[in-house]
């Protein structure tokens, strides 16, 4: 009985999923470039690139540990959205010329695109004009040939698309259906939504929904919102079926709402975010019913009932652009840039009375295995750690655990779920440790 008590203090409970669930600001310095981070994107939990009002944008390779300024323009390009086909080829959209509320950006050039990280970025001749006004305010990459892009917040309305990684882009004039546009989301390559203003005054403004089946060849409108002093600002799908957009009003306007689908956007509910005053403008959700909304100086809000009550907490300010990057890793951007980190569902346990002088990853146990095996792997230094599961062609399927670990050894187990809970079929998958200094791979063998 002794020695099984020894060896149940050995592994002792290193952290729980819900103990990890807290946002915690990255190393980006804002101070030092004070301007809201209107958009960001991160290509995995590691890499990421972030865009601001006074035409900087910046990159990191690190989770947010360091952040290392790409591109400089001033003001005179107001940048806000970003995206990427992969660690080389993205895009930066801006804001544009002529727009009454930025003066002082004069920029005719409202994409820029990069070809090697993000070290150059060169003006998209396809879609600069300096007779034509535009701008490019929402990005969705589809997948590493499609990107999907819509502008401008206070007009006029236009849709742009590639479906060849860039080599050509389609700008559609959208001002028959809407004059202004913020936001869009795709969920086959044919058909998704976009969000944006009935009337470029504020005041007289309603938030609209429009959805496409052609691949934006034509629009319906599928939601209007009842008041007016109202904008539909950001698009959040957790899931399939379920759905936000996020509804800005300016001047203490109150009450404030927000729009939920439960049918994949066919049809759309509000439902109130505050009865005060509030300037919503971001809108992000982990899953089907926790998530976040902020955007002004006040203290942003959580859900854990999908949007039924809200309460407030700390994250920071003037958030903007929420980006989920898996169940166990979220980003959010506006008064700087903040990450969740919840790790994974299952548990870690830390062995704290070994430290370890090396790095190590050990054979699963059992392998093959069904339904769950165990992952053991040492880390000989406090730092960000990250187990994720890969199938046979390498793509990714699960993480486990990805947050900040004190030097030690640990185990975690996989239940042969991937990220959305579904059963992962029978086969070969891989399983990676990934920290600052180390990565390595090993193989497992699932068999139902």
């Amino acid at each position: 009985m002794k020695k099984m008590l020894l060896i149940a203090a050995l592994f002792i409970s290193f952290v729980s999923a819900q103990q990890l669930r807290t946002w915690k600001k990255t190393n980006f310095d804002y101070v030092g470039n004070s301007s809201r981070i209107n958009d960001i994107f991160f290509l995995n939990t590691q890499v990421g690139w972030v865009v601001n009002g006074i035409g900087q944008i910046h990159k990191t390779t690190d989770g947010g540990v360091t952040w290392t300024r790409q591109l400089n323009k001033g003001t005179f390009t107001h940048f806000r959205s970003v995206g990427f086909f992969d660690s080389l080829s993205g895009y930066a959209g801006a804001l544009g010329w002529g727009d009454v509320n930025n003066t002082a950006a004069k920029d005719s050039v409202i994409l820029y695109r990069t070809t090697n990280g993000g070290t150059n970025w060169n003006p998209e001749q396809q879609l600069t004009s300096k007779t034509i006004e535009r701008g490019f305010c929402g990005m969705h990459v589809f997948n590493d040939s499609i990107i999907y892009g819509v502008g401008r917040v206070r007009g006029p309305a236009w849709f742009y698309k590639t479906t060849d990684r860039g080599t050509t882009w389609i700008a559609k004039n959208m001002a028959a259906y809407v004059p202004g546009l913020i936001d869009v989301r795709f969920f086959t390559k044919d058909s998704g939504i976009i969000v944006g203003l009935t009337d470029t005054t504020h005041e007289l403004s309603k938030g609209i929904i429009l959805s496409t089946t052609d691949a934006g060849e034509t629009w319906d409108t599928v939601y209007t919102t009842a008041r007016t002093n109202e904008w539909a600002w950001k698009i959040t799908f957790p899931s399939r079926k379920i759905g936000y957009v996020s509804l800005q009003r300016n001047s203490n306007v109150a009450p404030v709402f927000f729009l939920k689908t439960t049918d994949g956007g066919v049809t759309w509910n509000q439902k109130q975010f505050s009865a005060t005053g509030y300037f919503v403008q971001g809108i992000g959700f982990l899953n089907d019913t926790l998530g976040w909304a902020g955007g002004t100086s006040l203290a942003p809000k959580q859900t854990t009932d999908g949007g039924e009550t809200w309460t407030s907490m700390t994250i920071g300010n003037s958030l903007n652009r929420f980006r989920k990057i898996n169940d166990s890793l979220m980003y959010v951007s506006g008064a700087g840039v903040w990450k969740y980190s919840p790790g994974t569902s299952l548990g870690i346990h830390q062995n704290k009375i070994s430290v370890p002088i090396t790095h190590s990853l050990q054979q699963n146990y059992p392998n093959p295995f069904n339904p769950q095996t165990t992952i053991e792997f040492s880390i000989p230094e406090d730092g960000f750690a990250t187990i994720s599961i890969y199938d046979i062609t390498g793509a990714w399927i699960r993480t486990l655990y990805s947050d900040h670990a004190n030097k030690g050894s640990f185990k975690v187990s996989w239940d042969g779920q991937i990220e959305s809970t579904e059963e992962a079929p029978s086969g070969t998958y891989f399983y990676r440790l990934q920290t600052k200094n180390f990565s390595e791979t090993k193989k497992m063998l699932l068999i139902r």
